[in-house]
């Protein structure tokens, strides 16, 4: 075998193996990422809950400030929750033998905080406080990423 021909099985093998890479990519299919482990998991959800949460309390802030009172509750649940989620995400992330204590508590802050936001809904089909509806959303992901760390081995 000569360097041309080995050159050119090499290049060929190469796509073989790229193949399937390449049809995911050119059929817009994003790889699938392995699957994240309960901590992980934890992790990404109490720091998306965290920031969709400053979202909706800076809403509920600008709502309040115009005099109305009916985002009272939403304000002091996304407080609650954000406090809670920030705690959360630091003891999972340093690995804290607390993480599994506190994450029953964050998951109970996050329902409160969904109920809360939940208030609004009537509004949200008509394009109005879509912060709450982005933090109860991100409160559900949340409160079940709770769950299933406290439930983890």
């Amino acid at each position: 075998m000569n360097r041309r021909e080995m050159m050119t099985t090499g290049v060929g093998l190469g796509l073989l193996a790229a193949g399937p890479v390449l049809a995911e990519k050119a059929a817009g299919a994003a790889p699938k990422p392995p699957a994240a482990s309960p901590r992980d998991a934890l992790i990404a959800a109490t720091a998306d809950c965290e920031r969709e949460g400053a979202v909706c309390a800076a809403h509920c802030a600008g709502e309040l400030a115009k005099g109305n009172k009916e985002f009272a509750h939403c304000a002091a649940s996304v407080n609650d929750m954000r406090a809670m989620v920030q705690a959360m995400l630091a003891l999972a992330s340093s690995g804290s033998a607390l993480a599994k204590k506190m994450a029953p508590l964050c998951a109970e802050a996050c329902k409160t905080c969904a109920a809360a936001c939940l208030e609004h809904k009537a509004h949200w089909e008509h394009g109005m406080h879509l912060a709450c509806k982005t933090c109860f959303d991100a409160c559900g992901v949340c409160e079940k990423a709770c769950t299933a760390f406290a439930a983890s081995a």
